[in-house]
């Protein structure tokens, strides 16, 4: 069987497919994974035979208009009001990143005839190269608390954007609102309570975080707790340097309690590090290793509710820190905090004093440890990728 895995040029919406992709391989399949030329060394480092389609836009120019960070709500609008405008702007973002890739996608499906094509949810060329084709559509999720459709008007209902309906008439076929199956990595007890229900395969949550090489040091038994501090390279797109200078305050914040920071800096240039300030001796910058690795000998985890970082911390049993701005985040550290196995500070109210406060019942009580235990276990509980392949294989019996 030859199956198709297709994502826009992200790295956390890449990484995701990476042990689904894997384990289509191990089970004798002909695989592919199709994106534009921004990923195409991430995609080459996943080991994966990968094809570039389509072009690049120029996402920068989103990011540098600011439009992804929420701003305060009007008196009187609904509470979700602020996140749908950030979200309105998510979507006619991806609009453009699908318009830029699909016609080389659907060209280069029609040449290699996959006999199902497995989408990241937001790379809205999946969807349209499926329907030229006539093959099954798989929505593999990322393991987001929360699944936000961008695709749908009101994000959680069935009337879908007139801009993604015209990705289906430029190629001249009737719209695929909802793929033929979702396989979903968000453990039970992390999804976001209500909504839509779909038909989803369950799967377990492995981290892949791209690959790496552990460093010595890492290998040695650390003499005081260590507590990872990392805002990942999405956050930074979408908040720009202020995040880097949060995060650099926010490592002094936690050294002052007796720990080993390790604050990560693998995203940022050496022209940007200046944002991050003065650190102390118990801050050890880390360039690029990948988080799976660099959490095993970690007690807590700080970040800004990134779902890469988010739940590879969970499926390692770390409590974890959430301090939150935009609503992927937001979402995510609501649902960590709901099952005791996080805390949550808004970035706004993340002064010294309650990073620290927070921090230390992490490192100290019990309980945010055992729930964070009890995530592992509902993660570990879930079945391998294999189980998504059967069914996809099912799909095309």
């Amino acid at each position: 069987m030859r199956i198709l895995f297709t994502t826009y040029a992200a790295r956390p919406h890449l990484y995701p497919l990476v042990p689904t992709a894997w384990a289509a391989v191990a089970a004798g399949h002909d695989v592919r994974v199709a994106s534009t030329p921004e990923l195409a060394d991430a995609v080459a480092g996943t080991g994966l035979p990968s094809v570039t389609v389509g072009r690049d836009i120029d996402s920068d120019f989103w990011y540098r208009r600011g439009i992804f960070v929420p701003r305060s709500g009007y008196p009187g609008e609904p509470e979700e009001a602020a996140w749908i405008r950030v979200t309105d702007q998510l979507a006619l973002k991806q609009f453009s990143i699908a318009e830029a890739m699909v016609d080389g996608l659907v060209e280069y499906a029609r040449s290699w005839r996959p006999d199902v094509i497995v989408h990241d949810p937001v790379t809205f060329a999946g969807p349209v190269a499926a329907q030229v084709l006539g093959v099954p559509s798989v929505g593999h999720l990322y393991g987001m608390a929360r699944h936000l459709r961008l695709e749908i008007v009101d994000r959680t209902g069935t009337e879908p954007h007139p801009d993604f309906l015209q990705l289906f008439a430029r190629s001249k076929v009737a719209p695929r609102v909802d793929p033929t199956l979702w396989i979903d990595p968000c453990p039970p007890s992390l999804r976001w309570p209500g909504g839509r229900e779909i038909d989803r395969c369950h799967i377990r949550y492995i981290p892949y975080n791209g690959p790496g090489v552990e460093p010595d040091w890492l290998r040695e038994p650390p003499a005081r707790p260590r507590v990872c501090v990392t805002w990942g390279t999405s956050q930074q797109k979408k908040m720009g340097p202020g995040v880097i200078e949060l995060f650099g305050r926010i490592a002094r914040a936690v050294a002052a309690l007796d720990v080993e920071v390790l604050l990560t800096t693998g995203a940022v240039g050496q022209e940007q590090l200046h944002h991050l300030g003065p650190l102390p001796a118990n801050v050890r910058q880390v360039g690029w290793i990948p988080l799976g690795m660099l959490a095993d000998g970690c007690a807590a985890v700080v970040h800004t509710g990134g779902t890469g970082v988010m739940t590879t911390a969970a499926a390692r049993g770390l409590p974890q820190l959430g301090i939150t701005k935009i609503p992927e985040g937001r979402f995510n550290v609501e649902r960590l905090a709901a099952v005791g196995a996080g805390l949550q500070i808004d970035q706004d109210a993340a002064d010294d004093e309650a990073v620290r406060k927070a921090v230390d019942v992490l490192l100290t009580d019990a309980a945010p440890r055992s729930a964070a235990t009890a995530l592992r276990a509902d993660i570990e509980a879930q079945p391998l990728p294999a189980t998504a392949v059967a069914a996809i294989e099912g799909l095309v019996r």
